[in-house]
C-alpha cells in the first residue's frame, strides 16, 4: 500500500468516523464507513466468523478499503487528483458510480467529476428522508474539492 492510498485513507476516515447505526442511513450499521454487509463478506471470505462491525480493528479497515475500493475502483491506475476522488467516491457512494463520474469528467477534468457526484447528492436527496444528509455530502466534497488542489 502506497502512500497515496495511506493519505486518500486519511482523507476518507476523517469523513467516516466511527461507529454509526442511523436508521436513516440505507448502508444500515458502519464503522469506519464498512458496512455490515461488506463486513460480513470480507470476513467470510478470509474464512473468519462473523462478528459485530462495531468491533472492526484498523487493521481490517485498511485491508477493505484497499482491496474492495481503492483496487476495485483502480485508483492504482489514476493520477493522483483522480485517485483521491474515485476512492472517496467508491467509499461513499460506490466502487460502480466511479465509472459513471470519469466518463462525465471524460477521464480529464476534475471539476466536472466533483459536479457530477453533486448533481447526483441532490438526486438522493429528493427521495425519502436522505435530504437529512445532504449538507454533510456537500460539505464532504467541498473538503475533498480543497484537498485535491493541495495535490497541484
Amino acid at each position: 500500500m502506497n502512500d497515496l492510498f495511506k493519505t486518500a485513507l486519511q482523507f476518507v476516515l476523517k469523513w467516516e468516523g466511527g461507529y454509526v447505526n442511523n436508521n436513516n442511513d440505507k448502508g444500515g450499521a458502519t464503522n469506519y464507513g464498512i458496512t455490515q454487509n461488506t463486513y460480513n463478506n470480507w470476513l467470510s471470505a478470509q474464512g473468519l466468523p462473523y462478528k459485530d462491525v462495531q468491533y472492526i480493528t484498523k487493521e481490517e479497515v485498511e485491508k477493505i478499503y484497499y482491496k474492495n475500493y481503492w483496487l476495485k475502483a483502480d485508483c492504482d491506475k489514476m493520477s493522483a487528483k483522480f485517485a483521491l476522488l474515485a476512492f472517496d467516491t467508491a467509499v461513499n457512494m460506490g466502487v460502480s458510480r466511479v465509472k459513471q463520474f470519469m466518463k462525465a469528467a471524460q477521464w480529464k477534468f476534475p471539476e466536472k467529476f466533483i459536479r457530477a457526484r453533486e448533481e447526483k447528492y441532490r438526486e438522493f436527496a429528493q427521495y425519502g428522508n436522505q435530504k437529512i444528509f445532504l449538507q454533510g455530502w456537500l460539505n464532504r466534497l467541498q473538503d475533498l474539492k480543497n484537498e485535491i488542489n493541495k495535490l497541484g
